[in-house]
């Protein structure tokens, strides 16, 4: 969707399932280890949140909060679990306060992230591998190391993913890939 608004957010940039995919990280194997390790201690953490569904994804060591909760007692509860969670540098808040999204809308996600992720796949001189895509409620959220370029060549690709409501870029910019 051409229409779609891009909201960048950069930072300077200061296991996962084969090591072919460790070996195309630009994260070293010890971060890669350590965000599979946060995501795992938030999933745990959060499954006990009632009426909630949250999700943390972890890159570099920056955590993306995402999905829907009751109350702001439970946005308080969730970002204080993050922020005492060994390994975590950043938060980046993205919680709605709501109804648990439906299984059709969760299922609708995955198939965007999936467009998205086909869409990177085709671009010149961008390692997918250095880019985490995540989408809640039709938002696409966007994390990895890459250059400025880079970022505008992807968050573009994820715009023009039919039904993508908005993009929401949280890269850490190098100056050379």
């Amino acid at each position: 969707m051409s229409s779609c608004a891009v909201i960048a957010v950069g930072a300077v940039a200061g296991v996962a399932g084969t090591t072919a995919v460790v070996a195309a990280d630009p994260r070293t194997t010890g971060s890669v280890v350590e965000d599979n390790t946060i995501e795992v201690k938030l999933k745990h953490q959060y499954s006990g949140y009632a009426s909630s569904n949250i999700y943390a994804n972890s890159y570099n060591g920056n955590v993306l909060l995402t999905g829907q909760i009751p109350d702001a007692n439970t946005r308080e509860s969730a970002l204080f679990a993050a922020k005492v969670t060994p390994g975590v540098k950043q938060i980046y808040d993205y919680l709605e306060t709501r109804l648990p999204q439906s299984f059709t809308g969760t299922t609708t996600d995955s198939y965007t992230t999936t467009q998205v992720r086909a869409k990177i796949l085709k671009l010149k001189d961008i390692d997918s591998n250095s880019v985490k895509v995540v989408t809640t409620n039709d938002v696409v959220y966007l994390l990895g190391i890459v250059t400025e370029a880079q970022a505008s060549q992807i968050s573009s690709a994820a715009s023009s993913v039919g039904g993508v409501k908005k993009v929401v870029t949280l890269f850490q910019y190098v100056t050379s890939k």
